[in-house]
């Protein structure tokens, strides 16, 4: 066994993205744009969230990283660098079914990992491309226990682009 596991996150939301995507199902994200380290367009965040396509034809250059996703995708023709780490994601849409599944808080139950063997995985050689600014002093997450059960969807609009809701 090596001396330091690797963090089970990127393997789970990909299972979880491939599945939705060989489904023929549409995968959008629902995101805390306020955690620190998300980089995404500030003009389209409402109520401190944002929902994002994760359609393979909307966005490019996607990668999966160790502390979360990457991404570029195309905002009113423009370009702009979008990143996730796992903990600000909050639900994974299927926009044909109405359904999402609390990602976030599941990857965080799903961890094989100890704590102490993910600690360097933000710093390591399969960071996002662009920069990615923390401008807090120290963010303490929720541990708070849920169930990992399908919830209905928030209400995603269904014209191309991309809009944004939360309820």
């Amino acid at each position: 066994m090596k001396d330091k596991l690797s963090s089970t996150k990127p393997f789970l939301f990909t299972a979880y993205y491939d599945w939705m995507v060989d489904n023929e199902i549409t995968p959008h994200i629902l995101v805390d744009a306020n955690f620190p380290g998300v980089i995404v367009p500030q003009e389209f965040i409402k109520d401190g969230s944002i929902i994002l396509s994760l359609k393979p034809a909307a966005i490019f250059d996607y990668k999966c990283l160790k502390s979360g996703i990457s991404f570029k995708a195309r905002f009113k023709g423009v370009s702009q660098d979008i990143y996730i780490p796992y903990l600000a994601m909050e639900d994974l849409i299927a926009l044909e079914t109405g359904t999402s599944f609390p990602i976030g808080k599941a990857l965080e139950q799903l961890e094989l990992a100890p704590a102490e063997d993910l600690i360097d995985d933000i710093n390591d050689d399969f960071s996002p491309e662009f920069e990615v600014e923390d401008n807090s002093s120290s963010s303490e997450q929720s541990s708070e226990q849920s169930s990992l059960k399908t919830e209905k969807a928030p209400e995603v609009p269904s014209e191309p682009g991309f809009e944004f809701v939360k309820d």
